[in-house]
């Protein structure tokens, strides 16, 4: 008796595990979501300047907002924007010699209403 019970513990055991893998198989357990990002970031020396040029990409299911704080040493600059569903901001910052005190510029990227930024650069600019 001690032998079949054995064995319909066994059945059982395997039919829940065929029944998670195919639970794992059909419907993944966690999502993947996708979050904005910041592409394309270039520096472009001109005579009297620099120029930063970077792309945030919207890739979150809804409309975001964003908080950038750029900052030199002395002077800080913010700018709030909005991105759409999807879509793409060009952001181009010029930075002219006189704003850079320490000899670089720091980019501070946030989500509206989010202490912890998303993004962080620092520009050395000479």
């Amino acid at each position: 008796m001690s032998g079949s019970r054995l064995r319909i513990v066994f059945v059982i055991s395997l039919l829940i595990l065929g029944s998670l893998v195919m639970l794992a198989v059909l419907r993944p357990l966690a999502s993947a979501e996708e979050y904005s990002v910041v592409s394309r970031e270039s520096i472009i020396r001109g005579e009297d300047q620099w120029i930063i040029q970077l792309d945030i990409v919207n890739q979150e299911k809804r409309d975001m907002s964003y908080v950038l704080r750029w900052s030199s040493g002395g002077a800080d600059y913010t700018e709030k924007i909005l991105v759409r569903e999807g879509r793409i901001y060009s952001h181009i910052r010029h930075v002219y010699p006189a704003m850079v005190q320490e000899g670089k510029v720091d980019l501070t990227i946030y989500r509206e209403g989010e202490a912890i930024p998303f993004e962080q650069s620092i520009y050395y600019l000479k």
